[in-house]
């Protein structure tokens, strides 16, 4: 793995870590070939300890469970909203626009988007799903124990990059 792009994921993973998730836990894997998954691990067991300033004084074990996180846990302050079909998209961002609601929007790399809404407040499943709901995108991504395709990394299925986009 070359160096930008393990400075780039670990860079964003210690964000979600310090910053979005006010140093809470959360869980990382990585997902390669027809359906296969790493060990979910949490962000504190696999990347904290990651030395990128001196990559060879990591463990072989450890840089290569690092290099094959490409999904992680939706925080608990973190509503997605799944989106499969393109068509979906401009009326969600135009409602979410007049709600004054900050987002960003990712395409997947696989079939869709998610738009990736953060709040100052952690939401319970049952209140995530009332938003998800009213938008009619994927339930799924309510659960606690769900996971989804890590930003600026390439899709497993399709080996496309998941990044934002503006609109």
């Amino acid at each position: 793995m070359e160096i930008e792009k393990i400075i780039e994921k670990k860079t964003w993973l210690d964000y979600l870590y310090y910053k979005e998730n006010n140093q809470r836990d959360f869980f990382v894997c990585g997902t390669y070939g027809d359906r296969k998954f790493t060990k979910w691990k949490t962000y504190l067991n696999s990347v904290a300890n990651i030395d990128i300033l001196n990559l060879e004084k990591n463990t072989w074990k450890n840089l290569k469970y690092f290099e094959q996180i490409n999904q992680r846990q939706i925080l608990p302050r973190e509503i997605v909203l799944d989106i499969e079909e393109p068509k979906q998209l401009e009326p969600i961002v135009k409602q979410l626009k007049i709600w004054g609601w900050e987002y960003s929007v990712f395409i997947t790399g696989s079939r869709g988007y998610h738009i990736r809404i953060l709040f100052n407040e952690d939401f319970t499943p049952e209140e995530k799903e009332s938003i998800v709901f009213k938008f009619g995108t994927d339930i799924q991504k309510c659960s606690e124990k769900n996971l989804i395709a890590l930003e600026n990394c390439p899709h497993w299925k399709t080996g496309k990059l998941k990044h934002g986009i503006e609109l």
